[in-house]
This record gives C-alpha cells, structure tokens and sequence, in this order.
C-alpha cells in the first residue's frame, strides 16, 4: 500500500512550485474483505486494495479535475501538470474557487478494527434465517463486506484533514419464488458499525423479504383512479430526492429552471414535512467532513415545517447566484418521523396503494412524472388485498410533496438514510 500521507506532502509541496494556482486534493485508500454466498454456502473471500488520488486546480479563473489511481509520488506530479495544462484551455470564470483554511483535524468514523469472523458467523446466520423465516425467497447471491479507508484531504489555503473509517455492509439480490412462479429481482442493502445484532433484523431487509414473499400472487387493477399512496422510505426517499434535484442543486440553480427560486422562507410542502442535511447524524455510519469546495461540513435544514429553508449551492453556484453556498454537500437525508402508525395509515385509506418504488425517467422541470409502481400493493377499505403489477402512478413530484397527510411514526436507518413512511393524497393511478 501507498504511504498517501506522504504522496499528500510531495503533492502539496509540487503544487507550490507552480504559479497563481489555487487547488484542494483528496489520497485515498480502501481496503475491502468481502464474503459471497450463494446457495446458503460460502463461495468467496477475498480482500481488495484501491488507491486514489483526485485533484482540482484553478488557474487564471479557469478550473482543471483529474482522477488517477496510480498513486505513486511521480504519477502524482505528472496529475498535476496534466491537470494545470488542461485548465488553462478551459474557459475563464471568476466565480471559480475553493474554501479558505480550516484547521487541521483527524476524523474517525465507525468501526476501525474489524472482526471478521464474526462478520462470518453473521453471515451464515443470515442465509440460515432466510431459509428457516422466508421460504419462498430465493437468494441470488449474498455480499457482505468490512470496508476500510482512509483519506488525506488538502488545499493549497493551508486546510489539511485526515479521516480514517470503517462500517460493515450487506447487500443481497433475491427474489420471491414458490416453485411455480417467481418475482423480479429485488436488493436489499444497509450499512452497519456493529454486528452485536441478526443481521436479518438491520435496515429494511425482513420487510423486502416479506414484501417479496406476498408479492407472488398479484392482482390487477383495471380501472383508473385518484387515491392516497403510502411511499415506503426508500420511495420516500427516491421521492425527495427528485424532488430536491429539481429545485435546489447547482444546475437548476445556475440555469433558472427550479421552481423553488426566490422562495427561501416560503411554504413549498406540507407542514408536516421536514427535511435535513444531516452528515453528523449519528445514525450515519460513514460521512463527509467537509464539502466538495472543502467548507467543513455541518448538519443543514432544507425543509423545515413545510418551508422552504436553504438550497444546495455549491460554492460556485453560490458566487454565481449570488447565494449562501450549502453547509455540506452530503444529502444524508433524514427527515423527521410524525406522529402516525404506519399501521394507522393503511386503515385510513378508502382507496390506494403501498409503493416500494417507481420505475419512471427524470420528471421534468416542471414536476410531472408517471411510472411504474414497483413492489406495490392494493389498499381499499383500510386494508391490503395483496400486491398489484403493471400499475402506473402519475403527478407532479412538488404537488406530492404539498400533498403528504401523514407521516410515520416509523423510521427506516439503512446507514445512509433516516427515512420515514409518508402518506401522499391525491395521486393518480392507473391499472392496465
């Protein structure tokens, strides 16, 4: 392995050496024990290796990025001036920059000594949990993993971070199958710093097995009508997530096509509703600790109460748009439970479903959207009458989001992500 504090140094001092260049860079370091199952058997374990080195230059107003993994002090140099000769073909823009200096620091996240036989046992554990709890779920292949990195974070202001970090992760590709017939492929991942529990019990994985399992006998719904949907937290999250690229991130911002401009301070979603940025949440396992400019990273509101609290400008963005640039650029979303059951929800509905996600393109500027309703269920009268296929869903993602009649109680913490269910009125939906 690389000595990347060493690179960082022989980088830091090379860049010195060239002239009206600003610059901030990242060496990075990972190290991955991965183990396979499949069939219920162990059928890999192997450890992994990766080295990177990203830097980013600005030289007359004009801005270079380079990405290499050969990670050796004179492939470093060799970045650098490639990098400064690409820059100074680009065109010029003033409102290119980096954060001024932070105070150096050493970060530690998670989990920083594994213990992989007990990673193992949790693993066999896992299969056998499946096979004796989920018989109709059949396993495609299981991975978990100890992931291991450290980084090296400089910029030519003075800032120096180290961050060292370390968190388990389960991902698993399955699918519900009774002999006969069979479901689509599904996947089920999370992020974990402990294995103190069954790993059948972390994130959302149980559910997606059950969810699948209860999926193999649906039904169709041939008529069209507007009812309430129930988005799962992963929906709930790939909801938002829309729903914030289109109105708060750089390229909205930049090209004035987000709906949401010039309404900081103003009611955008339910009161219900509230939505941060929140790396330092401490049931995000691995995180930034400083933005991409290089700003130190800190926990943000972008929706509080329905209202509409800060946009995600990137320092760019936000000398270009003459706004406050974002206090981290994570997006680890965690947005605020309610005061609803989940079970309590699905006994409010007339008429609707339960949503695990949407199968549909990019919706347009203006929020219109229509997809699939994947991993989908039929609600009427307050109660589930079974899972449901080729079901379309249609709306405006920002109409949805002023439209949520409640919110779980429950939260899902797949480590990424802290996520409730939400409850959405007015939603159009189609069968075949």
């Amino acid at each position: 392995m690389a000595n990347i504090l060493e690179i960082s140094e022989a980088i830091a001092e090379y860049i010195k050496t060239k002239e009206n260049v600003k610059a901030d860079f990242s060496v990075s370091e990972i190290e991955q024990h991965e183990i396979t199952m499949k069939d219920g058997k162990f059928t890999l374990f192997r450890t992994l290796f990766d080295n990177n080195i990203d830097i980013k230059v600005i030289k007359d107003n004009k801005k270079g990025t380079t990405s290499t993994n050969n990670v050796t002090v004179e492939a470093a140099k060799a970045a650098v001036d490639a990098v400064i000769a690409s820059a100074e073909v680009g065109s010029p823009d003033e409102n290119f920059d980096i954060a001024p200096s932070l105070e150096p620091e050493k970060f530690s996240l998670g989990v920083l000594t594994p213990d992989i036989e007990k990673l193992m046992e949790r693993t066999k554990e896992l299969a056998d949990d499946i096979a004796e709890k989920h018989k109709k779920i059949k396993l495609m292949e299981m991975f978990t993993k100890y992931v291991h990195g450290h980084v090296i974070f400089m910029n030519t202001n003075g800032t120096r971070d180290e961050k060292e970090y370390g968190f388990y992760e389960v991902a698993i590709d399955f699918a519900g199958n009774d002999g006969e017939k069979s479901t689509g492929i599904a996947e089920s991942y999370v992020i974990l710093d402990s294995l103190d529990d069954r790993l059948i019990n972390a994130g959302s994985i149980e559910k997606d097995f059950t969810d699948a399992e209860n999926s193999l006998n649906p039904l169709r719904i041939s008529d069209k009508f507007e009812g309430d949907c129930i988005v799962t937290p992963g929906c709930a999250a790939q909801l938002i997530g829309g729903v914030l690229a289109n109105a708060i991130t750089d390229y909205v911002l930049i090209n004035n096509t987000s709906t949401w401009i010039g309404k900081l301070g103003e009611q955008v979603a339910s009161p219900l509703l509230t939505v941060r940025s929140n790396p330092w949440d401490e049931r995000i396992i691995n995180h930034e600790i400083h933005t991409c400019d290089g700003f130190r990273s800190e926990n943000y509101d972008i929706i509080e109460k329905g209202v509409l609290k800060s946009y995600a400008a990137s320092l760019y963005a936000a000398n270009k748009c003459g706004l406050e640039h974002a206090p981290n650029s994570s997006f680890d979303l965690v947005v605020d439970a309610g005061d609803t059951a989940f079970e309590d929800m699905i006994k409010s509905i007339k008429k609707g479903l339960i949503i695990g996600s949407i199968s549909a393109g990019a919706p347009g500027a203006n929020g219109e959207m229509s997809g699939v309703a994947k991993n989908a269920f039929y609600i009427e009268n307050g109660e589930i009458k079974g899972a449901v296929i080729e079901t379309m869903i249609s709306g405006n993602i920002f109409d949805m989001l002023k439209n949520i009649k409640a919110i779980s109680k429950e939260q899902l913490c797949d480590g990424q992500m802290v996520m409730p269910y939400l409850q959405i009125g007015n939603v159009t939906i189609s069968g075949n």
